[in-house]
């Protein structure tokens, strides 16, 4: 059970919600919360203008709904079916349930003056896996409208839920107060870099015990992670990772190289970059999913007359496009080493063993092939760093002339992930190939590498030329589900 109090929700707890069957509960303290956010409301919409409230949305916002041919009652309603269009490909049911619980906990803040009954429907909606159906193109990173009107249309049973035979009612009606306020928010966008983070979090930490026994392999020189350049490194998350290595390869043996490749040698850099980024990604996706930054935002309370509203520009994603983009940027940048390591595991100079790691002489290929892989999958990679921070788009009869596009970027991350996935096999089936060809045993590598080097080991043996996409099949599950050396390989998942 995950408690929603709208104060704190941890990434972790949202992707294990992701996976299904894990219950949510709204706190009490955030149903109260709620309440008096629709008090204040309330309070404030009787006094002065609110936009969505008592005004058209959009281009539409200086049109008055008492003045319109609709009435309040009906716009409401207009408003979640004109905003559910969306298109493209359904995404999957771990995205969507880790937005709608996202959605929860932003609602949960006390920010939207929403009725606490549309969250607590929320609840149940998740609760009992009744999922709206959410598709690819609708959001540009200035609130995921389509996604959560149709969440709204589900909801109200107008929608079926996904595998579902037939509508289910959760809500009997909705006001027109309470419409704008539900889909005010990029709950989808969050979603996907929050579970895509999660996923990257164990990756990077894979990658960096693959890259030492790469190192180990090609008997690179520890100096590079030394404690004195640690000390000089121009950054926290450089001198950890220089720690972190130096750790992973203590008692690997003499160097053969007073100075190595950069793809050995800049380890700390590489990889620390990608893990400062990572992490400061963290950061801002703790703050949002207990954000209310729904347009306009209600504070104050009307008991002692402090209520009212401002309307803003939060829920424009800007910060998050360009921390998105900044660690596409330092994956891409990574490319590079990762595919020279991968290029010289195959280099008799570098291992001590035949081209390519083959079993012999003979001209058999070994994992040739295995670069083009790797080299396929970083051009995904690649591609998808180009920034989408650059790009705008001007919109509702000009009212919206600019966009983040922060939605771009986290739809991009899980592609990235499961191409820098890829990248990582390959690695992890060359550098055991070549470190079981060496002969080399657990107690020959160094304590902190032998339980990865048990897993590595559980990757075949046979050296001659065979059908290799076994192998990184069984490599791929390894570095996504494992902490590589710290879990009981049997536990993955075939």
């Amino acid at each position: 059970m995950i408690e929603i109090n709208g104060r704190s929700l941890g990434l972790a707890d949202i992707a294990a919600a992701a996976a299904g069957g894990t219950r949510v509960a709204l706190s009490p303290s955030a149903v109260d919360r709620m309440a008096d956010s629709r008090r204040s409301a309330r309070a404030t919409a009787l006094v002065r203008p609110v936009y969505g409230r008592s005004t058209g949305v959009g281009a539409n916002k200086s049109v008055s709904l008492q003045q319109g041919a609709e009435t309040a009652d009906v716009h409401g309603m207009n408003l979640l079916r004109s905003h559910a269009v969306d298109a493209g490909k359904a995404l999957e049911p771990q995205v969507v349930r880790a937005m709608l619980v996202i959605r929860l906990s932003q609602l949960a803040a006390g920010g939207s003056g929403i009725n606490p009954a549309v969250a607590e429907a929320l609840q149940s909606m998740i609760n009992n896996d009744f999922l709206p159906e959410v598709r690819e193109f609708g959001g540009i990173g200035t609130a995921d409208l389509p996604a959560l009107a149709g969440t709204a249309l589900t909801l109200l049973g107008e929608r079926k839920p996904l595998g579902a035979r037939e509508s289910l009612r959760l809500v009997d009606s909705w006001a027109t107060e309470d419409a704008l306020p539900f889909i005010s928010s990029n709950a989808l966008t969050i979603a996907q870099a929050v579970l895509a983070h999660q996923k990257l979090s164990i990756l990077l930490e894979n990658l960096t015990v693959v890259s030492a026994l790469s190192f180990t392999a090609m008997h690179g020189n520890a100096e590079a992670f030394s404690p004195e350049v640690a000390r000089s490194a121009d950054s926290p998350a450089v001198r950890h990772m220089a720690d972190t290595l130096r750790t992973l390869v203590e008692g690997a043996g003499p160097a053969a190289r007073i100075q190595d490749p950069y793809c050995l040698r800049t380890l700390p850099q590489i990889l620390g970059s990608v893990a400062e980024e990572l992490a400061a990604l963290g950061s801002l996706l703790e703050t949002l999913v207990v954000a209310g930054h729904e347009n306009p935002l209600i504070f104050g309370t009307a008991s002692d007359g402090s209520n009212g509203v401002a309307h803003h520009g939060l829920f424009q994603m800007t910060t998050l496009a360009r921390r998105l983009d900044a660690l596409h940027v330092a994956l891409g940048a990574a490319c590079a080493t990762h595919l020279r390591r991968i290029d010289l595991l195959c280099d008799p100079a570098f291992t001590g063993l035949h081209r390519f790691l083959a079993h012999d002489d003979s001209g058999q290929s070994g994992v040739m092939m295995l670069e083009y892989v790797a080299a396929a999958a970083a051009g995904v990679v690649r591609a998808n760093a180009q920034p989408v921070s650059l790009q705008t788009v001007v919109l509702s009869l000009g009212a919206e002339e600019d966009a983040s596009f922060a939605s771009l970027a986290a739809s991009r991350l899980e592609p990235t992930v499961q191409a820098i996935a890829t990248m990582t096999a390959v690695e992890l089936v060359c550098a055991a190939r070549a470190l079981r060809m060496q002969g080399r045993r657990k107690r020959e590598i160094g304590h902190q590498l032998s339980g990865a080097l048990e897993s590595a080991y559980t990757l075949p043996a046979e050296t001659r030329d065979r059908d290799l996409r076994p192998d990184i099949d069984r490599a791929e599950l390894l570095v996504q589900q494992l902490r590589l050396g710290q879990a009981k390989t049997e536990n993955v998942a075939p």
